[in-house]
This record gives C-alpha cells, sequence and structure tokens, in this order.
C-alpha cells in the first residue's frame, strides 16, 4: 500500500493507538478520531502474553511497560464464608511464560505518548456516516465536517459507530452472556500487598488486586439479562442492589464505589463475525470481536491484531492485507471465545449444582491443575 496514504482511525482505545504507532512511523498519515474528550483513563488489568509480549518488544513500548507492572506476585480465591480455596504464586504460575501485567490506562498512556509523534489526534468527534468507492473512504463526521480517506480502521469498542455506518445487521452477531460487569478504582482499604484476590459467589463475582500505585482496583459481574448499562447515575445504586448482603471483604470495597464519577459497567457482550472487512473499512480489537474481560485476553488480542493488521498493511495493498490480517487471528478468536463462555458459568455458574462443583473443585484440585491451564491460555494470545 502507498506509504503517504491517509488512513482515519476510529478509536483511540488499545488497538486504535497500536496501529496508529505502526502505520505512522512506516510513513503513512494515520489520523485518530475518539469521541470522548481525552485518552480513557478507565479499564483494569491487562496482560500482553505470547505474541502481544514480542510485538510490544518490536514496538520499542516494552521497557515502560516492564516498569509499569504491577507488581502482583500471587492470587487467591474464596469461598463465600472468606475461606480461601485455592492460592497461587505467580512465580510459578508464569515460569516460562512471556507476560506483563499492567493496568489499561498505563498501557493506553504509553501508546498514546509515543502515538502522537506519528498521528494526528481528534477528540470529541466520531464518524456520522460512511461512504466508500474501489478507491477512497468519504466520511462525515459529527461535527459536521466531511474528509476523504484511503482507508478507515475501525478499532471503537464493543459499541463500534465504524461497525454500525459500515457493516449490515446481518453480518454481526451479538452473543449476550446474560452477565453484567462493573469496575473502578479506590484506596487500599483492604491492605492487599502485591495481590489479586477473587471472591466467589453462585451468582456473582468480585476480585480487587493492587495496580502498582499502591492503590486498589476492583471488578464485579454478575448475573443479569439486561441487554443495555444504565444511565451513569444509577449504576452505583445498581452495583449495590446486585451485591446486596455480599461477604465482608467484598462489602468494604463496596462501601467504596464513588458517587461523584462514571463508574465503568456493561453488559458481557461478544462479537461474532466472519468476516472484519468490506471493501476499505475494517475492523480491530473489540469492534471485530470481543472477548469480554472473562477471557483475559481481550487487550492482548486487540494489541496483537492490530499489530498484524498494520504490519499487513505496510507490505501489501490493503486487500490482502486484511485477508492476511483475517486468516491469522480469527482462527484463534474462534476458540477462544467459547472457551469464553464456558468459563462465565465458572466464574458465575448458573445453579446450585455448578456453584457447589465449582468450590469443590477449586478446594480439592492440586495447584499444578490450575497452573497448567492458565500457561495454556497465556500462550495463545
Amino acid at each position: 500500500m502507498n506509504r503517504n496514504s491517509k488512513i482515519l482511525i476510529s478509536g483511540a482505545g488499545v488497538s486504535g493507538l497500536t496501529a496508529a504507532i505502526w502505520l505512522g512511523r512506516n510513513g503513512f498519515r494515520p489520523v485518530v478520531v475518539e469521541k470522548s474528550p481525552e485518552i480513557r483513563a478507565d479499564g483494569y488489568i491487562i496482560s500482553l502474553s505470547h505474541k502481544s509480549y514480542h510485538y510490544a518488544d518490536e514496538l520499542g513500548i516494552l521497557p515502560e511497560l516492564i516498569q509499569r507492572n504491577t507488581g502482583i506476585r500471587h492470587s487467591s480465591y474464596h469461598n463465600r464464608r472468606g475461606s480461601a480455596m485455592l492460592t497461587l504464586d505467580y512465580k510459578d504460575l508464569f515460569s516460562g511464560v512471556d507476560i506483563v501485567q499492567v493496568m489499561r490506562d498505563e498501557l493506553q498512556t504509553v501508546l498514546y505518548e509515543h502515538a502522537r509523534d506519528y498521528a494526528e489526534f481528534r477528540f470529541g468527534v466520531s464518524a456520522a456516516s460512511i461512504n466508500q468507492t474501489n478507491e477512497k473512504v468519504q466520511v462525515e463526521f459529527n461535527d459536521g465536517n466531511s474528509e476523504e480517506f484511503d482507508l478507515l480502521i475501525g478499532a471503537d469498542g464493543l459499541h463500534s459507530i465504524t461497525r454500525k455506518l459500515a457493516f449490515d445487521e446481518g453480518e454481526v452477531n451479538k452473543i449476550y452472556l446474560d452477565r453484567f460487569s462493573s469496575a473502578y478504582k479506590l484506596d487500599n482499604v483492604v491492605n492487599l500487598v502485591d495481590k489479586f484476590e477473587n471472591h466467589m459467589e453462585k451468582d456473582r463475582y468480585m476480585c480487587a488486586y493492587t495496580t502498582g500505585k499502591g492503590d486498589l482496583a476492583c471488578v464485579f459481574i454478575w448475573k443479569d439479562h439486561d441487554k443495555k448499562a444504565p444511565e451513569p447515575a444509577q449504576r452505583p445504586s445498581k452495583l449495590r442492589e446486585k451485591f446486596a448482603n455480599c461477604p465482608a471483604f467484598v462489602k468494604s470495597v463496596l462501601d467504596e464505589c464513588p458517587e461523584d464519577q462514571t463508574i465503568y459497567m456493561d453488559p458481557l457482550i461478544q462479537i461474532d463475525m466472519k468476516k472484519w472487512s468490506k471493501g476499505r473499512v475494517v475492523l480491530t480489537g473489540d469492534a471485530a470481536h470481543s472477548l469480554t474481560l472473562l477471557s483475559g485476553q481481550g487487550a492482548s488480542s486487540a494489541f496483537w491484531g492490530a499489530s498484524i493488521l498494520s504490519k499487513a498493511l505496510i507490505e501489501h495493498e490493503p486487500q490482502e492485507a486484511f485477508e492476511i490480517y483475517e486468516q491469522d487471528l480469527i482462527p484463534v478468536i474462534q476458540k477462544i471465545q467459547p472457551a469464553t463462555r464456558k468459563s462465565t458459568g465458572w466464574y458465575v455458574p448458573s445453579n446450585i449444582i455448578k456453584y457447589y462443583a465449582r468450590d469443590t473443585i477449586m478446594t480439592c484440585m492440586p495447584n499444578a491443575f490450575f497452573q497448567a491451564y492458565f500457561k495454556s491460555k497465556y500462550t495463545t494470545a
């Protein structure tokens, strides 16, 4: 592809920023539009492992990520009574695995600091309409401006406007996992030290972990058939309602839920598509293949996918590049998504039998069983 091509990247998340760096460094002219007024600072812990780890090294950002490592050294899984069912030491768990764990906002900060040297950024802007020819993509933005690009990369997340505008409804399968998630940061009110602590009940799950900055982050997941997140002002009360009568540790974290800021809350949805490209528009990250946070591989696959796509565009014409990208990544995603659906029933069981079976397995199975599972998981994506 012509190295002077003007490429619109919709979304300044992990995949969009990654693509901007690869393409900008290689002579392309990336323009990144982001509907938020600035780089988003929300999110939770992510793991860059296997291929993503090596792409971060190739991109030159690995040393910065290692410096920002959360420093977590062990994790534990507790039942409703607070008793530990399983404890894992990360030294053993990740022995022989190339992995770095950072907070999502830390990764995005590092990526943005590099990307802004190579790309034009426009905040508070998103696409309103997309029209294609064989050679160009005409985009009208929500601010009334219209512009022509050689290519459009949709990296705008689970609720992608690019996907909505460029693809037909029949080309997108949204798989609702009937679970909701919420996340926020808080002071270290439970005095964790370099730890990831999980508290598991029948129809809800909560984890809290140290971020490397002396504070905590937490994630709540619960059974819920709603298809849409409540308005921001209603989210703290919904979270408290869903976790009423929770264990003491969980309540200590829940009591710190901020009322004066918007907390993350969304249903868990997987995006399933046979093709991620259409004409001169291509999707990457959650816009193409949302895995949900339960996969533990969403950010890694977004980073990896954006790297594959960008490197293919550097060497090939768009249609061939899209083919290389899809053939490389789609088979991996098609393995991870069903596995994640199965793990949903593990973390948040749908009935009392599965609940007791899970707690029994976690209590009785040797650590080596779980170590093998996680090592296999983090050497996939």
